[in-house]
């Protein structure tokens, strides 16, 4: 084996986790999380998505479990100035903890739509194709029924060529149980174009089709 095929060492994987300035109110808002016992992303899986917003040149997202905001805090810093939030999550408490952080990042509520409740009541009330991306994200039921719930909807939720992102994928021991079934699924699915990224804890990228496909 050549050097230059070496997996990348502990230290390699700290370095590119902590590469990214994350922005002051994300910040904040990673602390509150871990002050509530909410569940945040890494400060990687931050930064691909907000360059995965801005390549993409998204300016509708639609997300699955609002936590604390650093999630939400990440896509907006990507989004353009007109660029929209639907945030969605049955805990009151993190949807207003979640408000406060894109206040205090200056967002205006205009650009923000945040909605408490279980993403199945939630989610079929959302336009048809209206969005670019679908990001289902840390502590969001994704076992059984739940997972396949998320994925007809995200079907239908997303414009032609959107994506969607599923994070954490990835624990101590491999895939997590409770992602199995749902990124089997989109891996098996012809209407998505899927890949597994190593990025933090583990992101899954889909992008969808469109409908229709062979």
């Amino acid at each position: 084996m050549t050097e230059s095929h070496l997996p990348p060492s502990p230290l390699t994987w700290a370095y590119a986790d902590d590469w990214t300035e994350e922005p002051s109110e994300v910040a904040e808002a990673r602390r509150r999380a871990k002050d509530m016992g909410a569940p945040a992303p890494s400060r990687a899986v931050g930064a691909f998505l907000r360059s995965l917003v801005a390549a993409t040149r998204a300016h509708s997202v639609v997300e699955v479990g609002s936590g604390t905001g650093v999630t939400g805090g990440w896509i907006l810093d990507g989004l353009p100035a007109e660029g929209t939030l639907t945030t969605v999550d049955p805990d009151s408490a993190m949807q207003t903890a979640a408000r406060d952080t894109f206040a205090r990042m200056g967002v205006s509520h205009t650009r923000v739509r945040t909605i408490a409740g279980a993403p199945r009541a939630v989610l079929p009330r959302l336009s048809d194709g209206a969005y670019d991306l679908v990001i289902v994200g840390p502590g969001t039921e994704t076992e059984g029924e739940e997972g396949h719930a998320l994925l007809a909807e995200a079907h239908r939720l997303l414009s032609p060529g959107g994506s969607i992102v599923i994070t954490p994928v990835f624990g101590a021991e491999g895939m997590l149980a409770s992602r199995h079934d749902l990124v089997q699924h989109v891996r098996d699915d012809p209407e998505w174009v899927a890949a597994v990224l190593t990025v933090g804890e583990g992101v899954v990228l889909a992008a969808h089709r469109g409908h229709g496909a062979p």
